[in-house]
């Protein structure tokens, strides 16, 4: 079952967050990941907005290969240029099939 890495952005150092993304990419491709939508500036349809400037949704094939990726060492040694180069809020969830009508 697919599951889906969410996190929302708000860019405090672009260089750094620049160095972030390129790195953070070939380290997750090797895990299966695919860029489902990448957002800016949004638009709020209801609620408030928590400040952040965009967001990411990101495919893996399971949530076992997002908690591998997520938890290898090749990406955790990447924390600390992710922390200094942005604020973010990271969530996965697995897909959810909605129930027949």
């Amino acid at each position: 079952m697919p599951a889906y890495m969410i996190s929302h952005v708000t860019v405090t150092d672009k260089e750094k967050f620049e160095s972030y993304l390129a790195k953070t990419r070939s380290v997750s491709a090797k895990y299966g990941a695919k860029p489902v939508a990448i957002g800016a500036q949004p638009k709020m349809l209801n609620g408030e907005n928590d400040g952040h400037q965009m967001v990411f949704v990101i495919e893996f094939e399971t949530m076992g290969k997002l908690d591998s990726w997520h938890n290898s060492d090749e990406y955790q040694a990447l924390a600390s240029l992710r922390e200094e180069g942005s604020d973010q809020r990271m969530v996965a969830y697995e897909e959810w099939a909605l129930p027949p009508s």
